[in-house]
């Protein structure tokens, strides 16, 4: 087993998604849903060439209450990319991918002990592969387990483990559940699962008089998916990763609609492409890239 802090988009929204269904406010009887539309801007790779992308990230979910202290739901989710790759000296000067897919679902029970614990355990089983990419080989699978606690009525912390098989190679890895109120207007967490970064990383918020919050947030983003099984690496696996920096404005416009603007940047963004049996062939570095998004979620 390789032990590597890297999570998949999707897989990483699966892993706040027990507490977060578990949250105070949330309706047991509600679907909730999100959309969000992303632009990389093309940054060039040192080898020569450039690479950027278009994308759509979209989410489903609903729980039910089993009893007093206890609930089981489910979320779908749903990434697509369109990647661009120009004038490429990388990557032996073909395009190692196109179009990615990703769907997923993530199983969330949760459970609230007497002394106030809140545990939630997220099996999970999602498809992440090029067009053209073998189904059976382009499953990942696997689940998280997590404990969280309200220390006072403004903070919540929780731990918790992650264990997934992504394409050829297994990760295990630690996390950690923040909700801090550190005042009336300001607010320390996790980001929100379905928006541009995923919920990987921190994010600080401040409240505004006029009903909008403007944040600043940073995660870590890894993706692993299959290729074409006729494109020009076989059946191979790509993977992406970066650290996206991003300042966002947002407004809940009722219980029901929210909107959240992004714009940032993609740090420390590398490309690697490995053969099927998950040996590398290309390890290539990205320059910097802006990006921008909007996140529009609510429930019905």
């Amino acid at each position: 087993m390789r032990t590597h802090p890297a999570v998949s988009r999707a897989l990483a929204a699966s892993l706040c998604a027990g507490a977060l269904l578990a949250s105070p406010g949330l309706s047991a009887s509600d679907y909730r849903y999100s959309v969000a539309p992303i632009y990389q801007s093309d940054s060039d790779l040192d080898s020569g060439g450039s690479a950027g992308y278009t994308g759509v990230f979209a989410s489903l979910g609903r729980s039910w209450a089993i009893d007093s202290g206890s609930s089981l739901g489910f979320r779908l989710g749903f990434t697509y990319e369109d990647w661009r790759f120009d004038d490429l000296g990388a990557f032996g000067g073909f395009a190692p991918w196109n179009d990615l897919y990703r769907v997923g679902l993530a199983v969330p029970y949760s459970l609230t002990t007497d002394g106030g614990w809140r545990w939630s355990l997220t099996p999970t089983v999602e498809y992440a592969g090029e067009s053209g990419a073998s189904f059976s080989d382009s499953l990942e699978y696997g689940a998280s387990l997590v404990a969280a606690r309200a220390i006072r009525p403004d903070l919540t912390v929780g731990l918790g483990v992650g264990v997934y098989y992504r394409i050829e190679e297994t990760s295990a890895f630690p996390f950690v559940i923040v909700d801090w109120r550190i005042n009336d207007r300001l607010r320390l967490s996790n980001p929100t699962p379905g928006g541009p970064s995923g919920p990987a990383g921190l994010e600080l918020n401040y409240a505004l008089d006029s009903g909008w919050e403007v944040g600043l947030g940073a995660a870590y983003r890894s993706d692993r998916f299959r290729l074409d099984s006729d494109g020009p690496v076989a059946g191979g696996v790509g993977e992406q990763r970066s650290i996206p920096v991003l300042a966002s404005i947002s407004r809940r416009f009722s219980d029901d609609l929210s909107l959240r603007l992004y714009a940032g940047v993609a740090l420390g963004s590398t490309l690697r492409v490995e053969d099927a049996d998950g040996r590398q062939l290309y390890d290539e570095d990205r320059d910097p890239s802006a990006m921008v998004g909007l996140l529009l979620s609510g429930r019905f």
